[in-house]
């Protein structure tokens, strides 16, 4: 609850902005109220308790059943002998319950039935009608098959692997999530870095372009370079009008993703103008390249997932292999009965007569065909199982040892670029100044800019790079799940 009121608050401040307010929305704030209130994330959690129901069904097997009939039949029977009654009409019900006891196999049944029976005889004297009680307790239990209730329980042991398996697909759902609005503010920080770059070329410029046309008018400078920085001013000018737009529209998918769901967040939802991210600063790695590598392939959400697999397969066998023995099972039943002629009789009597049995009964296919062939496919299809363990393992170290070696080749030309983007602000600062020196023309200062520009975007570029990197780091060694744990929870909200 206490969590619930926080994040209500921290959707209020954000969506309760004025139209001229400005205000900065960090990453950490804008994944915590996106988690909260996208749909993506709930539809997962639901996923998953669909799948802890339905493991809460099938572990319900030892829940207790009830079984109710009622008869009433009337007969006139043929005659086939002198106790034959010509006339019988009866009436009566059964109540029984069974259980199934999972840890030992057993499976009992407890049975009451009372029948009230009326007939005629036509060369006999019986009183009528007369009571019939029965009481039945019958206990079966597997002996070969399904001994002592193993292939049961194996049943039960896989169906809560597969919840297990449920339980990290959640997580991964919930990292991919995370991993997705990483991607997104950082596209959103992208647009913002172009405005920045945009608005100070068009200043830039414009500074120029006001000194060339001094320069025109004391005829220092040609009409061809008043018109080059005029054509360059107006592509300026349309570039960042580009960039504008694109970072308006990745505003506004942020604001949409946080998708506020109370009445007065969504009153107050503001434009995607009045929301601004925080200022890209770059990250370093969580963990190193052996460290991560030694997490991937002993605890994470993949390895676990693989090893659960496999163990299903191998269990899956074992049950296969259970199948091939012969049904066995002894059954005990004990039947106290009565018979009388008053009805409060026939319960009070019970036992007057009794019944008991043992049975042993064996039942077991001639030819084996068809489950050799079920065991030989569980057995193929947990050898499978192993090799493709060890397929996605390997390919799942591939893919992170590459991303350590993009992010050393990022880190190697992010220092190359800086490098770049250093010397070409000299080259620009010594254009300039030749240019108000009337040493220089317009074309080599615009070739001066555009360099800059080109070296100011590979910059960018890598930086950005470099954090797209580093964010399926983060998802692949499962660092969001730590990072973002006080949020992700299958409670309801």
């Amino acid at each position: 609850m206490r969590k619930k009121i926080v994040y209500i608050s921290l959707i209020l401040f954000f969506f309760s902005t004025s139209a001229t307010a400005q205000y900065i929305l960090p990453l950490d704030e804008f994944i915590k109220t996106t988690i909260q209130n996208n749909p993506r994330y709930q539809i997962s959690v639901e996923e998953y308790k669909i799948a802890l129901e339905e493991n809460i069904a099938t572990n319900a097997i030892d829940d207790w059943n009830l079984i109710a009939s009622g008869v009433y039949q009337e007969s006139n029977p043929a005659p086939l002998s002198s106790l034959s009654p010509t006339y019988k009409k009866t009436m009566g019900y059964s109540l029984a319950i069974e259980k199934y006891i999972t840890k030992s196999g057993t499976a009992i049944q407890i049975e009451q039935g009372d029948s009230k029976i009326k007939a005629n005889y036509s060369s006999v004297s019986i009183l009528s009608p007369y009571y019939v009680s029965n009481l039945s307790l019958t206990i079966s239990q597997p002996l070969l098959r399904n001994a002592f209730g193993r292939a049961t329980k194996m049943g039960l042991e896989m169906a809560d692997l597969s919840l297990d398996i449920s339980k990290i697909k959640l997580e991964q759902d919930w990292e991919d999530f995370i991993a997705y609005l990483r991607e997104e503010y950082l596209i959103w920080q992208n647009c913002q870095v172009n405005v920045e770059i945009y608005e100070d070329k068009v200043e830039t410029v414009e500074k120029q372009t006001t000194l060339v046309e001094k320069q025109y008018k004391f005829g220092l400078s040609e009409k061809l370079d008043l018109v080059q920085i005029k054509q360059k001013q107006q592509a300026y000018k349309i570039m960042f009008e580009q960039a504008k737009m694109e970072y308006e529209n990745q505003g506004e998918k942020i604001v949409m993703l946080m998708n506020p769901s109370t009445e007065e967040a969504q009153k107050n939802q503001p434009n995607a103008q009045n929301l601004e991210p925080q200022k890209f600063e770059k990250n370093g790695p969580i963990m190193d390249e052996k460290e991560a590598l030694t997490y991937l392939t002993t605890s994470s959400n993949l390895c676990k997932t693989t090893n659960l697999l496999v163990t299903i397969q191998k269990i899956n066998l074992a049950i296969t292999e259970d199948d091939k023995l012969m049904d066995l099972n002894l059954i005990g039943q004990v039947n106290p009965n009565a018979l009388t002629y008053g009805a409060v009789d026939s319960l009070t009597k019970i036992g007057s007569y009794n019944e008991y049995s043992i049975t042993l009964s064996a039942n077991t296919p001639i030819t084996f065909k068809k489950m050799d062939a079920q065991s030989n496919a569980a057995r193929q299809e947990y050898q499978k199982a192993l090799k493709e363990k060890d397929n996605i393992m390997l390919n799942a170290e591939i893919g992170l040892s590459n991303l350590y070696t993009s992010l050393a080749y990022s880190n190697r030309m992010l220092t190359l670029n800086e490098k770049n983007v250093s010397l070409a602000k000299e080259r620009m600062e010594l254009e300039q100044k030749k240019f108000d020196q009337g040493r220089s023309s317009v074309f080599f200062l615009l070739n001066a800019e555009d360099d800059l520009l080109a070296a100011q975007n590979t910059l960018k570029d890598v930086l950005f790079t470099r954090e797209k990197v580093l964010n399926q780091i983060m998802l692949v060694t499962d660092r969001y799940l730590v990072e973002y744990e006080e949020v992700l929870s299958i409670g309801s909200k």
